[in-house]
């Protein structure tokens, strides 16, 4: 019985992870979704508007979203008639009202694979002292801005390859919500 036992803790423990990353892979609101997965060694929440203000919320294994060195979320914005670089200016306006020494820095590495309509700023200066990457995601209803945000440049380079991989899984939808 207790071999069974360290077999079952084992196999959870194994499993676990990947049940964890599964656990949400759509997220969506009023007219916008967005499918993606969970970086390995990264843990998520979903529908974390009431814990943290976003749609869905990732940090490093082994630290809470609160105390990781580095965190990534996704916010989701309704599509009006301003187009992508208009959404940008009028985001990047908006929190230099809360930080006004943040400075922004356009780069040239494409969002995921390249098939996002998107465009990826840097930014610093924020009073956290953090250092940032955005991408600005243009989907059929609505705008998504993910962002990597990390306690300093180093280790902001040290998680790039996991919003590497959020990006490159990352899919825009449109939902329309029924009662």
């Amino acid at each position: 019985m207790k071999r069974l036992t360290h077999i079952l803790i084992l196999v959870f423990a194994l499993l676990a992870p990947t049940w964890a990353r599964a656990e949400c892979a759509v997220v969506y609101g009023k007219f916008w979704a967005f499918a993606f997965s969970t970086p390995a060694k990264w843990s998520s929440l979903c529908n974390a508007d009431k814990q943290i203000g976003v749609p869905v919320a990732f940090w490093q294994e082994g630290a809470s979203f609160s105390n990781s060195p580095a965190v990534m979320y996704v916010a989701a914005s309704a599509k009006d008639k301003r187009t992508l670089p208009q959404f940008i200016s009028d985001s990047q306006d908006a929190f230099r009202k809360q930080a006004a020494g943040v400075k922004f820095v356009a780069l040239d590495e494409k969002c995921g694979d390249g098939k996002l309509q998107a465009v990826q700023y840097s930014a610093s200066g924020d009073p956290g002292g953090n250092a940032e990457r955005i991408c600005y995601v243009e989907g059929p209803a609505s705008y998504f801005v993910v962002v990597l945000s990390a306690r300093n440049y180093k280790v902001l380079e040290t998680a790039a390859p996991a919003f590497r991989e959020l990006l490159a899984s990352f899919v825009p939808m449109s939902a329309r919500i029924e009662k």
